[in-house]
């Protein structure tokens, strides 16, 4: 589709077999999932076709998820445009992978979201600057990080960043330490630190699961333009019954789904071009309502 006409894209992509699945003769790691030859933007499974904007197959790569999806909502931010990118899935299917939520140091092959987005602004802003008079504002570009856990969000920056600066009570959010952008150094900085801060725990369907939505934001300040590039991973959706959990990580799990549900209704309320959406119904769709203001 043409995405100046859409203000929603959905794009679903197949992760890799897992090697667990594929040793030895294991039924669990046969793969169900075809493609249409005649719609590139199809899948089937059990018979069942699914249509969504963009539809890559397991052997897709970092570079070219970017490229159709992420580069053109680049090119808007830099046009003063607010901008989302949402990775959405089951725990364990490698959301953090695809957007790049790792401090851990990647070839080119396995850059994320997050890095190309950056390489990406300050080589547009770069040819900018050379093309327009030396007279023109500076252009400022800097990232927050912030998480939602259990229903409240978190500074991942902040020197407290223990201490919510949002919840369901007190709904009004404020402003988020920010902290500029210069290169790939001070990116894996920010990254190391709110991935320190952030909250994870291991499930029985992952080892290193997140128990909150993380937003990385992307701030490109221009004179009075403010435009922003929120970059979130979700956390991973739950069935209680299959992971079993109980205590403390069962209330997580149940406050990751509502979040997630409520997503859901905000997508297909701005799909279906309505003039109410329901972005007070969780802590989560609050904050991102809040990044838009």
């Amino acid at each position: 589709m043409d995405s100046d006409k859409n203000s929603v894209l959905i794009a679903v992509r197949e992760a890799p077999m897992r090697k667990s699945l594929m040793e030895g003769n294991n039924l669990k790691g046969k793969n169900i999932i075809n493609y249409s030859e005649e719609c590139s933007n199809t899948l089937i499974v059990d018979g069942n076709v699914y249509s969504f904007d963009y539809a890559f197959n397991s052997s897709v790569t970092q570079s070219e998820i970017y490229d159709a999806i992420v580069h053109p909502l680049v090119l808007k931010v830099l046009s003063g445009y607010d901008c989302t990118a949402l990775a959405y899935g089951q725990t364990g299917t490698g959301k953090s992978y695809s957007m790049g939520m790792t401090a851990e140091p990647m070839t080119e092959d396995h850059l994320g979201v997050v890095p190309r987005c950056l390489n990406d602004i300050l080589k547009q802003l770069s040819e900018l600057k050379q093309q327009k008079e030396n007279d023109t504002p500076p252009t400022l570009v800097s990232a927050s990080f912030i998480e939602i856990y259990n229903e409240k969000a978190y500074d991942l920056l902040a020197l407290n960043a223990d201490q919510p600066i949002a919840s369901r009570s007190q709904r009004r959010f404020s402003s988020s330490v920010y902290m500029p952008l210069r290169n790939q150094m001070d990116l894996q900085q920010i990254l190391k630190l709110g991935i320190k801060n952030r909250h994870v725990r291991p499930t029985s369907m992952n080892g290193n699961s997140s128990r909150s939505h993380a937003i990385v934001t992307i701030h490109v300040i221009k004179g009075n333009s403010h435009a922003r590039l929120n970059i979130v991973d979700l956390a991973g959706s739950e069935g209680v019954r299959r992971t079993g959990n109980e205590g403390l990580a069962r209330a997580e799990g149940v406050c990751i789904n509502k979040g997630l549900l409520c997503i859901n209704k905000v997508l297909l309320s701005m799909s279906a071009g309505y003039s109410m959406i329901p972005y007070r119904d969780s802590i989560l769709t609050t904050v991102l309502q809040a990044f838009k203001s």
